[in-house]
């Protein structure tokens, strides 16, 4: 029996809590289908609509939802946050390149931009927030040699991170790779096939 309150049905109301329950902060069409049980398209899409119409939830970017509407400021404060969107963007992803380096303090240039190593090359903003995608060929984008799941992001350890910044930019050298272990990153060279 569906128990309508005003603006809000109680089923909706329980697939909300449910929603908030599964401690995604941002989340997509796919990431809804499975918490809420759906298998209908259609049915799914119009709820997804509903919902961000009545703003039950908000749209960060197409296919992109969160339960807050986040602003530039609050995902560029929140690294976590920024990674997490740059792994729902595309699937598949995983942070890398500059975003890692910098994490690591093996560079020292600012780029306001997230890097992730993707299936194809191409960039999209989010609230203002610039995430750029590099396309590396299928058995490395598989090969999960040095790739980390933090909090369920996906990101590159440090050697990965340079072995993939060679393979991205061959002519870019990288100012502190004394810092790197050396073994390790020979050890994913061999590994990874670059």
């Amino acid at each position: 029996m569906v128990v309508n309150s005003g603006s809000i049905t109680t089923s909706n109301m329980n697939k909300l809590v449910e929603l908030a329950r599964s401690g995604k902060r941002v989340f997509s069409a796919q990431d809804l289908s499975v918490i809420w049980g759906y298998s209908d398209e259609n049915k799914l899409f119009e709820l997804i609509k509903y919902n961000t119409r009545k703003c039950n939830f908000f749209t960060l970017a197409r296919g992109l939802y969160s339960i807050y509407d986040y602003t530039e400021s609050e995902i560029r404060q929140d690294t976590g946050l920024m990674y997490e969107i740059a792994n729902k963007l595309e699937p598949n992803s995983y942070i890398s390149l500059y975003t890692v380096l910098a994490k690591e303090g093996l560079i020292h240039q600012y780029y306001d931009r997230i890097f992730s190593i993707a299936k194809r090359s191409f960039t999209r903003k989010v609230k203002g927030v610039v995430f750029e995608y590099k396309r590396v060929k299928d058995s490395i984008l598989m090969n999960d040699w040095g790739i980390t799941s933090e909090g369920g992001v996906r990101i590159a350890s440090v050697e990965r991170a340079v072995l993939d910044s060679r393979y991205v930019f061959p002519k870019w050298e990288i100012e502190n790779i004394e810092r790197v272990n050396q073994s390790l990153l020979k050890m994913g060279g061999e590994y990874v096939e670059y």
